[in-house]
């Protein structure tokens, strides 16, 4: 999947700096069987979960829902075997995108929190799959997984080399909320947008860049935010020198070249204005529509979030945390091993805020990584990508969902993967942690709880 694929053009002048001999050596040993082994892993991850699954539902089964989160017309209609492999993975958000898709916004309450591309491809697929919309929604989420992997290898190895480029594949794919890759969910999606995006960035084609950062951003609000990396990429290509961050690489990868007629033309900026249009064409419809162009924001609170700093929520997803623990001391594991928590319980807030900062805080080491590692606008990306966010949230999560939106911001995974990349124990020790995560992650969604 990934060694068969080449998009890189054949007049690109290399956009990184000259290596040693000894970096040089270490990259040709490793990579002829880089692409084959992060296929394998990008691969081997979904059968793994795809397995998880149908065993959940034979064992623990699907525990009971609200009413709002089941749509038995759309999202519940195959039987046997095929409703036990395919119907978990339209659990939870997955039954929206499956009510939008199917219906349009305007039979659902609330449905416009969601933005429209994903459900759109959804509704395009579900022609080819009688209008199945579980096995359509399937369909377009894997599909753009296996498009992502392929580009975030081929930008990881053209930053940092093939090894890290294995790697960042192997640790976004074994991260605990990697299961919505192959959801009913627009994670895979937006990650492939978001790489598309850099990928022609870097290659000063801004048209495209600034496209892919449009969709997007129809696909969720968080895209606008691309606008701020691909600004930075966009001056450095103008000046023909790199943006340096303090503490950051001596002499990190350039991020275009700096060949004399190569450097973007001023008018070129204009193709960085298509990011925050794709957030202005859903506010359109939401106007023309509704009536109110901010109703993405204000439905928010049927879920409970409301407006506030990000500071705040972080200050308060570590006292949650503590709470957390707290119970734990009290508690032990045992109620958690056997899955004895009312899902929205106080119980359950308690242990899913203390895993939602055990997040966050991993987020931030890898953030580190990428400030020590990557060029200035793939940081800047990843600490805007893990703050926005954070502008709405709850009162009982103070950090409700992030785990699912940081899996997304794959700069953080490039930086992770330079860093342990040369200490196999210390890899193989994250790896087989994050997939024991992974596996719990995809019972519990799996079965409702």
């Amino acid at each position: 999947m990934l060694a068969g694929m080449s998009i890189q053009p054949e007049d690109e002048v290399p956009e990184y700096p000259p290596e040693s001999p000894a970096a040089h050596d270490d990259r040709a040993a490793t990579g002829p069987d880089a692409a084959r082994w992060a296929a394998a892993a990008a691969v081997g991850t979904r059968v793994l979960l795809a397995v998880v699954a149908v065993v959940t539902t034979y064992t623990v089964g699907v525990r009971v829902r609200a009413g709002f989160l089941r749509d038995p017309r759309h999202a519940e209609v195959l039987h046997g075997f095929l409703k036990r492999a395919l119907e978990p993975w339209a659990h939870w958000d997955g039954v929206w995108f499956i009510r939008i898709a199917a219906d349009s916004y305007r039979a659902h309450a609330e449905s416009q929190a969601f933005f429209p591309l994903y459900p759109l491809l959804v509704r395009g697929v579900a022609v080819a799959t009688g209008h199945d919309y579980v096995v359509a929604g399937l369909v377009v989420s894997l599909a753009c997984y296996a498009g992502a992997m392929v580009v975030l290898f081929k930008l990881a190895q053209a930053l940092l080399g093939p090894r890290v480029a294995l790697w960042s594949v192997v640790l976004i794919s074994v991260f605990p909320t990697a299961l919505f890759f192959q959801a009913v969910y627009s994670e895979s999606l937006f990650l492939l947008l978001t790489l598309l995006s850099f990928w022609w960035a870097r290659r000063s084609r801004w048209a495209l860049a600034g496209l892919a950062g449009l969709l997007a951003a129809l696909t969720r609000s968080g895209g606008v935010v691309l606008l701020l990396p691909l600004a930075v990429i966009w001056w450095e290509q103008r000046r023909g020198s790199a943006v340096k961050l303090p503490g950051g690489p001596a002499a990190g990868p350039a991020v275009s070249p700096a060949a004399p007629g190569r450097r973007p033309p001023a008018a070129s900026f204009a193709g960085l204005l298509l990011v925050p249009a794709g957030l202005a064409l859903y506010m359109t419809y939401l106007w023309w529509a509704f009536g109110d162009p901010q109703l993405f924001s204000s439905v928010q609170a049927y879920w409970g979030r409301e407006l506030t700093l990000p500071t705040a929520a972080i200050w308060r997803g570590a006292v949650a945390a503590v709470s957390g623990v707290c119970w734990l001391a009290d508690h032990g594991v045992g109620p958690i091993l056997g899955m004895r928590l009312p899902s929205g319980g106080p119980d359950s807030n308690v242990i899913a805020n203390l895993l939602e900062f055990s997040s966050f805080a991993a987020a931030l080491a890898m953030l580190v990584a990428c400030w020590r590692k990557l060029p200035a606008a793939y940081t800047l990306y990843a600490l805007a990508a893990l703050l926005f966010p954070l502008l709405y949230s709850t009162t009982a999560r103070p950090l409700y969902t992030l785990p699912r939106f940081i899996v997304v911001v794959f700069p953080l995974f490039i930086g992770a993967a330079a860093v342990l990349a040369p200490y196999r124990v210390w890899r193989w020790v994250v790896v087989g942690v994050l997939g024991v995560l992974l596996v719990a992650s995809t019972v519990l969604f799996a079965s409702f709880t």
